[in-house]
């Protein structure tokens, strides 16, 4: 696959703190490339994954470039920190870009999606889907009012898939967004805003969803909704099965049990959506291990292998 040409001025862009995600990261990319991208994928690394010497290697091997995020981290309170990804709060501050889309990288990318980045996007807002909030799992840590019928999706226009609009009367929980995808202008007074509300607003101790949970205060009613289509949550395949249109999705998330986990899986609604990662990820296999390059198909071994299930 030759190296297209990228647009410098936006990015896609993902965070990494450890190896463990970086299989799916691989795949991320490599959907991107495959639907024609213009735009280049630079994933954000922690001070600990720069420290990773063979890490950084398999990423320049890949060809992904990366961006080194200082740790972001809330105040502690009572001497305790809500310890999360709140590093995904960097790309505010990437001033040097005019546009930036967040993905997350257990998600892939079934559709060309560089709409995104010409989408009309009011100043001082953040454009994201909607929190999936029907909680089929029944996981008992979930709060109370996440229950179908005040899910977001359960609004949407059901044959169009259009979003729920969000008004002040409409339910809690049409107010909170996944940020598994989010579309943010670089801004350093909302960079600033946001890192303010990390350290002093009273709900951040307890909030079990970190950047998503902060990002949904932040931009209360400065949010635009986007499409379930832009990120297809996968448990949404069975309790949003009158919504969701597989030939609509364009970004499928793998939330919960990631696909990378197991090469076995079921053929139900949501687990068959894994064999889709699957076949992304053997032609990112192939790649890697019949290349002339010797490294990159040690770094293969020692870099991709260890956290990919092998059976």
């Amino acid at each position: 696959m030759a190296a297209p040409q990228y647009d410098p001025s936006k990015i896609w862009s993902t965070l990494l703190t450890n190896r463990g995600y970086f299989g799916g990261a691989l795949v991320l990319n490599h959907t991107l490339r495959k639907t024609g991208s213009k735009y280049q994928l630079k994933i954000m690394v922690t001070r600990d994954v720069e420290a990773d010497t063979e890490f950084m290697e398999a990423f320049a091997a890949a060809g992904i470039p990366t961006i080194v995020v200082d740790k972001i981290e809330p105040a502690p309170r009572d001497g305790k920190v809500n310890k999360g990804t709140w590093e995904k709060l960097a790309p505010w501050g990437m001033t040097e870009y005019e546009r930036i889309v967040l993905l997350d990288s257990d998600q892939i990318i079934r559709q060309n999606i560089d709409d995104m980045m010409t989408m009309d996007l009011p100043d001082g807002y953040v454009a994201a889907s909607h929190a999936c909030t029907c909680n089929p799992k029944k996981l008992a840590h979930y709060p109370k009012d996440w229950v179908p019928e005040n899910c977001a999706f359960s609004a949407a226009n059901q044959a169009t898939g259009e979003p729920a609009a969000i008004t002040e009367d409409c339910p809690r929980n049409h107010h909170l967004l996944n940020s598994g995808t989010v579309i943010l202008r670089p801004s350093k007074k909302e960079y600033d805003e946001l890192i303010h509300a990390m350290n002093t607003h009273p709900d951040v101790p307890n909030m079990i969803f970190f950047d998503q949970d902060l990002l949904a205060i932040v931009y209360r009613g400065k949010w635009k909704p986007l499409p379930y289509t832009y990120n297809a949550l996968k448990p949404m395949r069975s309790c949003h099965a009158g919504l969701w249109k597989d030939d609509d999705v364009k970004i499928l998330h793998y939330i919960l049990a990631k696909p990378w986990k197991s090469r076995t899986y079921g053929d139900d609604l949501i687990e068959s959506t894994h064999r889709l990662w699957w076949d992304e990820y053997a032609e990112v296999e192939r790649e890697w291990t019949t290349s002339e390059e010797e490294n990159k198909r040690r770094l293969w071994k020692s870099v991709v292998v260890p956290v990919v299930a092998q059976e």
